[in-house]
C-alpha cells in the first residue's frame, strides 16, 4: 500500500509549541510512552496533522489542507511526516496495537512495575532521593507527634517534585506519625489517558528507589470479579492496565508514602481512575447521573469499605487540582485576578473535601462545567467514597507555573482526612 493511500489517524499526543533559531515547531510527545522519542514537526505541517482523523488518505489530507491554507510545504514532506509518525507508533492501527500488546506483556511479566520516571523526575539513588525530600518544607519538622485521631485518607499532589515538593513534604511529614500501623494503602490515581467511569487494576507491584510495595493480588482478584460484571466495558478492571506502565500519578505519590511508612510491612492496592468528565461537563452524557449509580464501582467501593473495617487501611488520592492558561487551551493568560478566582474556586472544592462531602465536591465542578480542569476529580471522589470521612484539614496550597512564561499554572494541595 502506498503512503498516499493510507488513512492515518493521529493518536492522542501532547503537542507543545517551541521556537528554535527563530523558527516555530511542534514538539510532539507520546503520553503512553510507546514512542521512544519526541518528534519535532515544522509549524507549517500543523494543518496537515489537523486532518489526520482516519477519514482521509494522505493524498486527501494534502488536498484538504491546501484548500484551507496557503503553504509551500511539498507533498513529500507531508508523506515523510506520516511515515515518521507511523514508525513511532503515533498513528492508530495494527502496528500500534501490536506494539501495545507486546509492551503490556512485557509489563505484566516483569518482576515488578519498572518506575517510569526514576532518574528523570527524581533520583534513582536512594540517598540522593532522601536528600531531595529533606530539602523541602524546612519549616515543617520531621519529628511530628501522632494526632491521636483515626486518619483514614489523604489527598496528595501528583505534580513533579521540583514544583510541588514543599506541598508533598508538608503533607507527608504531618501524616507519617499516624501511619505506623497501616497494613494496606489503597492509592487512587488519576488516569490521565483513561476513559471513565472506570477503576483500572494491576497485579504488578510498584517499586520505589527504597523498596517494592507489594500489591495485594488477592484483593485485586476479588475486586476484579466485581468490576468485570460491567457489561459496558470489556474486561473493565484491566481494559486500561497498560496505562499503569507510564502513568505518573500513583508513582509520584507512592514514593512519598514509602518515605512516610519507612520499613513497615505495608501492602498496596494501586487503582487508576478513569475520567468522570461526563458527569460534570456541559455536554457530558452523564450530566444528570452520579458515579454512585455505577453498580459495579459501587460494589467495589463497598468491598473496600468492608476491608477497611477489619484491616488498618489508608486511602490515598493522588490528585492535582486546577489546570489553567494557554497550555491547557484557555485563550487568556493567567494574571492575578484569574489566580485569585481559581484559589477561591479551589477553596470551595477543598472545603467539601475536608467534610467528606463528595456530592458537593462533584456539584461544584458540575455547576461550572469543570472549567478549571480538575484532574484529581476521580481519585478524590473515590477516596472520599471509600474512606467515609467526615472531617479533615487541608494544607500546602500552591499554584505552580506550567509554562516558561508563567501564563499557565496547575494548583495543588494536600489534605488529611479523618
Amino acid at each position: 500500500m502506498s503512503a498516499g493511500s493510507l488513512r492515518p489517524k493521529l493518536r492522542p499526543v501532547e503537542a507543545q509549541r517551541v521556537e528554535r533559531d527563530g523558527e516555530r515547531f511542534f514538539l510532539i510527545n507520546d503520553p503512553r510512552r510507546i514512542a521512544k522519542r519526541a518528534l519535532i514537526v515544522r509549524h507549517e505541517l500543523g494543518p496537515f496533522l489537523a486532518h489526520a482523523d482516519g477519514s482521509l488518505t494522505v493524498d486527501e489530507i494534502i488536498a484538504a489542507a491546501r484548500s484551507k491554507v496557503q503553504t509551500d510545504v511539498g507533498d513529500e514532506a507531508v508523506r515523510d511526516l506520516f511515515e515518521q509518525l507511523d514508525a513511532l507508533f503515533l498513528l492508530e492501527g495494527q502496528k500500534y496495537e501490536a506494539e501495545s500488546a507486546r509492551l503490556l506483556e512485557e509489563y505484566r511479566s516483569a518482576d515488578f512495575r519498572i518506575p517510569a520516571l526514576e532518574g528523570q523526575a527524581y533520583p534513582e539513588d536512594p540517598d540522593e532521593l532522601l536528600d531531595l525530600f529533606e530539602g523541602f518544607a524546612l519549616d515543617v519538622p520531621d519529628d511530628q507527634e501522632p494526632s491521636g485521631r483515626d486518619l483514614k485518607a489523604v489527598v496528595s499532589p501528583h505534580i513533579d517534585y521540583q514544583r510541588g515538593g514543599d506541598s508533598y513534604a508538608e503533607l507527608w511529614r504531618r501524616t507519617a506519625p499516624d501511619l505506623q500501623d497501616v497494613e494496606l494503602a489503597v492509592v487512587f490515581g488519576t488516569d490521565h489517558h483513561g476513559a471513565g467511569p472506570r477503576l483500572t487494576l494491576t497485579r504488578q507491584s510498584y517499586a520505589t528507589p527504597w523498596n517494592i510495595f507489594p500489591t495485594d493480588t488477592d484483593l485485586v482478584g476479588r475486586l476484579a470479579r466485581v468490576l468485570e460484571r460491567d457489561r459496558d466495558v470489556k474486561d473493565h478492571p484491566f481494559a486500561d492496565e497498560f496505562n499503569h506502565r507510564s502513568e505518573h500519578s500513583i508513582e509520584l505519590a507512592s514514593i512519598w508514602l514509602n518515605w512516610a511508612v519507612g520499613d513497615n510491612a505495608v501492602q498496596m492496592l494501586p487503582v487508576l481512575c478513569g475520567s468522570l468528565g461526563d458527569y460534570v461537563q456541559e455536554d457530558g452524557e452523564l450530566r444528570d447521573a452520579s458515579p454512585n449509580d455505577h453498580s459495579q464501582i459501587a460494589d467495589a467501593i463497598g468491598m473496600l469499605q468492608q476491608v477497611a473495617r477489619h484491616r488498618r487501611t489508608l486511602f490515598v488520592a493522588a490528585a492535582d487540582l486546577s489546570h489553567v492558561g494557554p497550555a491547557y487551551g484557555d485563550e487568556e493568560e493567567s494574571d492575578d485576578p484569574i489566580q485569585r478566582e481559581i484559589e477561591e474556586h479551589d477553596t470551595e472544592l477543598m472545603s467539601a473535601v475536608i467534610k467528606g462531602d463528595r456530592d458537593t465536591f462533584l456539584e461544584v465542578l458540575r455547576r461550572e462545567h469543570d472549567y478549571s480542569r480538575v484532574c484529581g476529580l476521580a481519585p478524590i471522589y473515590m477516596a472520599l467514597w471509600a474512606a467515609e470521612v467526615t472531617d479533615g484539614q487541608w494544607m500546602g496550597y500552591q499554584q505552580c507555573a506550567a509554562d516558561a512564561s508563567g501564563a499557565s499554572f496547575v494548583s495543588i494541595a494536600g489534605a488529611l482526612l479523618y
